[in-house]
């Protein structure tokens, strides 16, 4: 029982540490997304977002959205880390961070889908963005 009890043990020492990696290599995709839309540089985040996410939306559907981001909220300022969810699944290794971000004109809650590949690269997937600023600016 004992040698079980230490197994399990083991085994939560090396998730947490595995999902602390998982969690910093995400959070460098989204230091990354924020940097370029700051730069206005949307097609960059397009060109270097995972194949999911070109086929969810055209470079010209997700440069219409980040324009608007950009143009009615300013410049990210700052954010701060929420939830991490980090799931293995049959269609990849995805880490989902929810944060509560100031950008110049207003707050946003922006959820980002970023997939790890095997080689540890991060490739954004999902990007979602709730903010009452975003509407009424």
């Amino acid at each position: 029982m004992r040698k079980l009890i230490i197994g399990i043990a083991g085994l939560m020492l090396l998730t947490g540490c595995s999902l602390a990696e998982d969690t910093k290599t995400a959070q460098s995709a989204i230091e990354t997304f924020h940097q370029n839309i700051n730069a206005g540089n949307f097609d960059r985040i397009y060109q270097i977002s995972d194949a999911q996410m070109k086929a969810a939306a055209t470079e010209a559907q997700l440069t219409q959205l980040l324009t608007a981001v950009h143009s009615k909220l300013g410049l990210y300022k700052s954010g701060t880390q929420g939830s991490v969810n980090d799931n293995v699944t049959s269609n990849g290794h995805f880490v989902n961070v929810r944060f509560a971000s100031k950008y110049e004109r207003g707050d946003a809650q922006e959820t980002f889908v970023v997939k790890i590949g095997s080689s540890g690269e991060a490739r954004l997937v999902g990007y979602h963005i709730n903010s009452m600023a975003l509407i009424t600016n």
